[in-house]
């Protein structure tokens, strides 16, 4: 006989914005789509303004309980969770999931720790570590004292974090990481997933739109110069006269009006086109319809979503071959070509050889869908339950 459980989930979700969201939408589905789960009810952020939550079905149930950089995060949560008494909770986090300023963020990230010692089996997945970020290819470039105390802050937090019921990483430098400096706590290396693992229809590079596109929450270590330039260098090759650039996603909220900035000054550009935030259903078809999805990087936060969807879509990426990249290619077996971060020439290069060399470009997307497909994320998911029933 199975026995149906409650899930509560801890997540940024949509139609909100924050990040993360689209994570959380697929935990929650991939949740409820199991016999043992009786429901799945979604602890999320409040929204900004009055908007209709999606309509998911009768097993998930969404609460707007806690708002991004508010201090009363923890209380709002607990409450919550005592009033529900799920069978587990998974916290779905990065390290700005509950705030952009340090004291949200961190009363935030110490719930986990509170409700594991309410009595409530609770897990996390935890998508970046400040440990492998460059904190000077942040917003904190050139702050040595403030970058010293984020970084003693964040070990604290960190070690508050390990005392949930378990964590997981989805790199394997994390995981390593993790588990030499807390030995007695239970981390664990999940990899991110591949949400869509259907086998869709393949659709050649050389028949796609020639059509370059990236995708993120853009101005801070994600940036958009390099790629503009880059993009300008392209097109006046030869051939490629009619190469198009869109550009997916938001600002990052320690940047507000980054975007509207270089929109604004490429609004004569018939070939540049901002999309603005891109909904799930969006996602597909953005990805499926270019040949090259570019990631304009300084620096790496943990795994990358983006270049996940890349991969199960069959564009090329391009991408820096640095930090969290590397060790997310050779965690996973993607694969793409590569440039220095910042160096507009070599993206330049990089794009133009993914154009011409149409026969190894194509190798590159096809073997880097079939490696998106090997976990699926549905054994995501069973990773998850089976933490939680023996907690």
């Amino acid at each position: 006989m199975i026995h149906s459980r409650k899930i509560a989930l801890v997540s940024a979700f949509p139609p909100g914005k924050g990040s993360l969201n689209e994570y959380g939408l697929h935990l929650a589905r991939g949740f409820a789509e199991r016999p043992d789960v009786a429901e799945v009810v979604v602890l999320a952020d409040r929204l900004d303004a009055p908007m209709a939550e999606l309509d998911l079905g009768p097993k998930i149930r969404v609460r707007r309980v806690w708002r991004f950089n508010a201090l009363g995060t923890p209380v709002d949560l607990l409450r919550a969770l005592r009033s529900e008494r799920p069978d587990g909770i998974v916290y779905n986090l990065q390290m700005a999931s509950f705030g952009d300023r340090e004291l949200p963020a961190a009363l935030g990230l110490c719930t986990p720790l509170a409700t594991r010692l309410a009595g409530l089996p609770s897990g996390i997945i935890a998508h970046n570590l400040v440990t492998g970020v460059d904190l000077e290819q942040t917003l904190l470039k050139g702050q040595p004292v403030r970058q010293a105390v984020v970084r003693a802050g964040a070990s604290l937090i960190t070690r508050a974090m390990t005392g949930a019921n378990y964590m997981t990483v989805t790199l394997r430098s994390y995981a390593e990481t993790m588990q030499a400096r807390y030995p007695g706590a239970d981390i664990s290396l999940v990899p991110h997933g591949t949400f869509d693992t259907e086998q869709r229809p393949w659709h050649p590079l050389s028949t796609r739109p020639l059509k370059i596109v990236t995708m993120g929450k853009f101005g801070t270590y994600k940036r958009l110069e390099t790629l503009l330039e880059a993009f300008d260098r392209v097109r006046k090759t030869p051939g490629f006269e009619g190469l198009t650039l869109e550009i997916g996603g938001s600002d990052h909220p320690n940047t507000p009006g980054y975007m509207a900035g270089l929109a604004a000054a490429r609004a004569e550009d018939p070939g540049v086109c901002f999309r603005g935030y891109l909904a799930e259903e969006e996602i597909p078809d953005f990805f499926e319809t270019a040949r090259i999805s570019v990631f304009d990087y300084e620096t790496t936060t943990g795994s990358s979503g983006v270049l996940h969807q890349t991969a199960s879509y069959g564009a090329l990426p391009v991408f820096p071959r640095i930090g969290d990249f590397v060790d997310l290619c050779e965690d996973e077996g993607l694969t793409g070509l590569h440039y220095e971060p910042g160096d507009v020439d070599g993206m330049a290069a990089a794009i133009l050889r993914g154009l011409r060399e149409t026969d190894a470009s194509e190798a590159l997307a096809r073997a880097n869908a079939e490696a998106a497909r090997g976990m699926p994320f549905a054994e995501v998911i069973a990773v998850h339950m089976d933490k939680l029933q023996a907690a």
